[in-house]
């Protein structure tokens, strides 16, 4: 995400103690919060374990099905989009001063998955494919071909994969003709898709985007249930993070796509450390620059599949150790696909952290590039080319902290959900107890990890 100004904090923060003294602080109230919740979820087993209270909301099925909301909704979904490909071919080919940059990078990649998280899936209402496919249903035949059901959802997967390589490694997301033109084709191919298999076919296996805010979402607090033309029937209010715990469809394809999510996010991270710019981008590192103008793409691209490779080999190793303790010959996919599930608490904190200062300093700078969004010379907002963003949110010492907090959060929760689906899958209380060591210590260890990739950029002496 280096292509806009986000991670440029100015003045560093002096931690008032040495790093690896919070590092530890942190790593201990995960282990006291498993401790906690041993003592006081230790009934929880068997069938009933993963059970959680949910109240029915019957007013968010009249405001989810209202003419306006959708309408509304589906309005400013196509005419984002239309800005972001309109903007991106003839507008600045300066990041920040398109807004094209802004609506891809943070308003929707940053913003829209954390605030999925907190408030539920209106995705589903803004989604611009939806409504131009509805749109053109109406005059194309469409949904006459099936998806085979061992593709599962490794499309999505796959295009996942290729996006956060266009962010983090291929050096052209700063491009906003290159952005333009691939939100151009993916458009096609998703709405084409759409008219060949089926709206919901399509998008609840294929479209990238939906898959993930759809994960995202079993962390929120609504609980939806749909027809197949996507209206509303039924809608219940529960705690964050419990409709994590439902159930879900086992396979490796869910499995590496939480993995994707969280391997592609600390990768952000790493890339922004010293150790990964002074020693393994250096010309005298690994690579050097072998491979000349494309070395930094390659270091890029080896990297994020590394790194992807070396989460899921440590998620499959703990998971089959967990399993073992369990009395448990092995980990069984339905075991991997559940426990990953549990991760996802992780992803959404370490990406509000990662992510505090595009979305409270970085996303102000929208407003003098929507007063000239095609690099027209035009004044449509009063608000002047030099317009400062206010940064009273995020001092160092403040984003330090707040990462501090969302992160210990997100492993905090983690380890709670993993203990839930340990007493569902094991079913006895010192099965599920022991089982849950090995998780504990990767919750750990990602824990304090995740706290040094964070500190790197804004504190000295990390």
């Amino acid at each position: 995400m280096s292509h806009l100004y986000l991670h440029g904090f100015g003045v560093r923060y002096g931690l008032p103690v040495p790093l690896a003294l919070y590092l530890y602080a942190a790593g201990a109230v995960v282990v006291v919060s498993f401790v906690l919740v041993v003592l006081f979820a230790r009934g929880r087993v068997g069938e009933h374990a993963t059970d959680y209270p949910r109240r029915e909301a019957r007013w968010l099925v009249a405001l989810g099905n209202a003419v306006v909301v959708r309408f509304l909704s589906g309005l400013v979904g196509v005419l984002s989009l239309l800005l972001v490909i309109v903007a991106g071919f003839i507008g600045s080919q300066t990041a920040n001063q398109n807004p094209e940059a802004y609506l891809v990078w943070i308003y929707f990649w940053a913003s829209t998955v954390i605030l999925t998280g907190l408030i539920g899936n209106f995705w589903t209402y803004l989604n611009p494919f939806t409504t131009i496919y509805r749109l053109l249903a109406r005059v194309l035949p469409h949904g006459t071909r099936r998806l085979p059901d061992w593709l599962g959802i490794w499309p999505a997967g796959a295009l996942y994969f290729a996006f956060a390589w266009l962010e983090l490694a291929s050096g052209q997301a700063s491009h906003p003709a290159v952005v333009a033109g691939l939100a151009t084709a993916y458009t096609a191919v998703t709405v084409g898709g759409m008219l060949v298999y089926g709206e919901r076919a399509w998008l609840e296996r294929c479209e990238m985007f939906t898959v993930l805010l759809t994960i995202v979402a079993r962390f929120g607090p609504i609980e939806t249930e749909r027809d197949e033309s996507g209206r509303l029937l039924k809608a219940w209010l529960r705690p964050w993070g419990t409709g994590l715990l439902a159930p879900v469809k086992a396979g490796w394809d869910y499995v590496v796509f939480v993995i994707l999510m969280l391997s592609s996010l600390a990768f952000d991270g790493v890339i922004g450390t010293g150790f990964w710019n002074d020693t393994v981008t250096s010309p005298t590192g690994p690579f050097g620059s072998s491979f000349g103008t494309w070395s930094d793409p390659v270091q890029h691209t080896i990297g994020l599949v590394g790194l992807t490779v070396l989460f899921l080999l440590v998620f499959v190793v703990f998971m089959n150790a967990v399993a073992w303790l369990g009395a448990s010959r092995a980990a069984t996919l339905p075991i991997l696909t559940t426990f990953a599930l549990t991760l996802v608490p992780i992803a959404l904190v370490y990406n509000a952290a990662h992510n505090y200062t595009y979305v409270t300093v970085t996303s102000q700078g929208i407003l003098p590039a929507l007063s000239d969004p095609f690099g027209r010379g035009w004044h449509l907002l009063p608000v002047s080319a030099a317009f400062t963003p206010s940064v009273i949110f995020a001092q160092a010492v403040t984003v330090w902290y707040a990462q501090l907090v969302l992160i210990v959060l997100g492993h905090v929760i983690a380890v709670y959900l993993a203990h839930l689906r340990a007493g569902e899958s094991f079913k006895k209380a010192q099965a599920v107890l022991v089982s849950q060591y090995p998780m504990l210590i990767l919750m750990v260890g990602y824990t304090m990890t995740s706290l040094w990739i964070l500190a790197q950029p804004i504190t000295s002496g990390g």
